[in-house]
């Protein structure tokens, strides 16, 4: 090595121009490392956010479906555990006095907080139009709670209640906030689409099943009284000298009277059976099971029931009463028909008229007389609606959990 060559290598200047050059490049590496890191967490973020956004979006395809309130909440909550492991969910809504109540709840138990907790915050939460945040310190871990109102069609009428161990991030309130929207839009949706359907086969005037409800009812029972191989009794009742009724009191109090006779059937009836107001002053009972001396029995019972019944018009005057006259009839499992079925009803109600109204005569259809069945089931039940003051069908649905009556509106459970 030349002298020139060592005296370069020796130079404090040379040196400490590549200690520079060397602290500026471990400052680089610094840097980079650190953007690397931040771009990673932002990547990683940002992934979380199209995951949640996806499933957002899974929730929100089966929320549209949803078509009942108890289904919607299952399904929010069920969704609310994919986008945040490890989380406590309760969905609250107002029942009918205005009282918040718990609807459906999910997820995590070991929080610690004590149920009035949630209720508080979710009463909380029902009265704010931002998130509630509170932290409960009474468990092993404090849980960070967050209330969100449940808000559709300009109303309020429930809460959205999460909580964890880890706080919430602002994007994760906005998350919250996302699937509380849905989840109030589903749910009224759900209360509109069930009292649509209530409202479409119930009589307006007694609140029990309409004609075409009872038509689809009755379709039913046969094949299954066909299928389980038991009798089914039918019973037409109609109100005695309603006409005059109608004429003396007038008819709005005819209409109370309609409503007193209806809860008079319903009190004299079982879970299994069902009533619904046939049309204008006529009743019409299906009764699974029922073979000739029960439905006597039966026919009687109401008879007396709706006799005893005082019409309370609300006048001051004395609360008069009505009496009604009862048709029925019967099938074994082997030939029940419909159409059949109705005939011998309904001529069994025109002899208790003939006979002076105010009682009760059964028939049975006999094997020989059995009409084969085809797609006229129904005529007469369809012709006789169409007859003046038997009313019309209305649109019809589904059974109900009190057989006498159309199953309880959304109202009951303090929605709309």
């Amino acid at each position: 090595m030349t002298g020139s060559a060592m005296a370069a290598e020796t130079d404090p200047g040379r040196i400490h121009l590549l200690e520079e050059q060397i602290r500026d490049l471990q400052a680089v590496h610094t840097q980079l490392v650190t953007y690397a890191e931040d771009l990673n967490r932002t990547y990683l973020e940002l992934r979380l956010r199209l995951q949640q956004m996806t499933v957002l979006s899974a929730i929100a395809t089966r929320l549209v479906r949803a078509r009942s309130i108890d289904g919607a909440a299952r399904t929010s909550l069920d969704g609310l555990s994919s986008l945040f492991p490890r989380v406590h969910g309760r969905i609250y809504i107002e029942d009918r006095r205005g009282a918040i109540k718990l609807l459906a709840e999910r997820g995590s138990d070991g929080l610690g907080a004590d149920s009035s907790v949630y209720d508080a915050a979710a009463r909380a939460g029902r009265a704010s139009l931002q998130p509630v945040i509170h932290t409960n310190g009474t468990g092993p871990e404090p849980a960070n709670i967050v209330s969100i109102g449940l808000e559709a069609r300009g109303r309020t009428f429930g809460a959205l209640v999460v909580a964890r161990t880890e706080a919430f991030s602002e994007h994760d309130l906005h998350v919250l906030e996302l699937l509380a929207h849905g989840v109030a839009v589903a749910v009224e949706n759900a209360r509109l689409y069930q009292e649509t359907r209530r409202l479409a086969i119930t009589d307006p005037t007694t609140g029990i099943f309409n004609f075409r409800q009872f038509r689809s009812t009755l379709a039913q029972e046969i094949q299954k009284a066909k299928r389980l191989h038991y009798p089914i009794g039918l019973l037409m009742i109609d109100i005695d000298h309603f006409k005059d009724f109608n004429d003396l009191h007038g008819h709005p109090k005819g209409n109370i009277a309609l409503k007193a006779v209806a809860r008079a059937i319903v009190h004299g009836l079982r879970q299994t059976d069902t009533v619904a107001r046939y049309g204008g002053e006529e009743f019409a009972v299906i009764l699974p099971g029922c073979d000739h001396e029960a439905l006597w029995a039966v026919a009687e019972k109401i008879r007396d029931c709706v006799a005893r019944a005082p019409i309370r018009l609300g006048n001051g005057s004395p609360a008069p009463h009505v009496t009604v006259s009862v048709g029925g009839a019967w099938q074994d499992p082997a030939g029940a028909d419909a159409a059949g079925l109705l005939s011998l009803a309904d001529d069994a109600l025109y002899r208790a008229k003939e006979k002076g109204r105010n009682r009760s005569e059964v028939g049975e259809l006999a094997s020989s007389e059995r009409p084969s069945e085809g797609p006229a089931e129904l005529a007469l039940s369809e012709r006789r609606s169409e007859e003046p003051g038997r009313g019309a069908p209305r649109p019809g649905s589904e059974d109900s959990q009190k057989r006498g009556q159309p199953k309880p509106g959304p109202e009951d459970s303090g929605i709309g």
